[in-house]
């Protein structure tokens, strides 16, 4: 989630200087070292809703989804925006303003799907791994590698670009596959995935100083319809 990307802002000094036990424990001292703690817990923040496509897999569910699933699916993001405003100061960076627009524009794409295409659950699942997973490696990849800048954009490097694309494609891929019905072939599922995935990485990529969750959701859902519209139909 982002007003800018991690890779225009330098990390915290304390951040990096003062580092808790846990992050010791959990093997990623040398990653908050280099991006600052507050990054860390916001990218873990960004990935954490990307987790549910994994629970569907032993969750018996129905396609189109029945009222009980729908009722978890809301109140797990509701559960997920309250406790990201309440916790504001541990996930904004310096700079930011306006965090509650960061986790709207998260939302709003993702639950859209799920609301107004119903029985293509698919789509909104697809939506929300390009969001979690390849927008969120977008900051590590670019931050961590470093490497040459985009010519588009300064700011921004082929490395984190790379990371959303390579990253987001195989969670949109898998976040499709999981929810299809009836089965898609994976190479289907990784075409449509693909395209919605490498789409919103140019997207993310462009140089527009503003929170970029919603036009990426929004990218890859448009993409995502598209492919599955011209390669399956309706």
């Amino acid at each position: 989630m982002s007003h800018a990307s991690v890779r225009d802002v330098p990390p915290r000094s304390s951040q990096t200087t003062q580092l808790s036990s846990h992050w010791e424990i959990w093997g990623v001292r040398h990653v908050a070292q280099r991006i600052g703690v507050c990054e860390c817990r916001r990218r873990l923040l960004h990935m954490l809703p990307g987790l549910l496509p994994a629970l569907l897999l032993v969750l018996p569910h129905y396609d189109p989804w029945e009222l009980p699933l729908k009722s978890v699916v809301v109140c797990m993001s509701l559960g997920i925006i309250a406790f990201a405003l309440l916790r504001y100061n541990d996930f904004a960076r310096p700079d930011e303003s306006h965090w509650h627009h960061s986790l709207i524009g998260y939302t709003v794409p993702v639950v859209a799907m799920l609301l107004l295409l119903p029985g293509r659950s698919e789509l909104g699942l697809m939506t929300l791994g390009v969001l979690a997973f390849g927008d969120g490696s977008a900051a590590l990849g670019g931050k961590l590698i470093q490497g040459a800048k985009l010519p588009w954009n300064q700011r921004k490097t082929w490395a984190g670009l790379a990371s959303f694309a390579i990253v987001g494609t195989l969670a949109a891929t898998f976040d499709y596959w999981v929810d299809a019905r009836p089965a898609v072939p994976l190479q289907i599922c990784l075409m449509i995935g693909g395209a919605a995935a490498l789409a919103s990485a140019i997207v993310e990529s462009l140089p527009i100083r503003s929170h970029d969750n919603f036009r990426v959701g929004a990218t890859a859902a448009l993409t995502g319809l598209m492919m599955h519209i011209l390669l399956l139909g309706w």
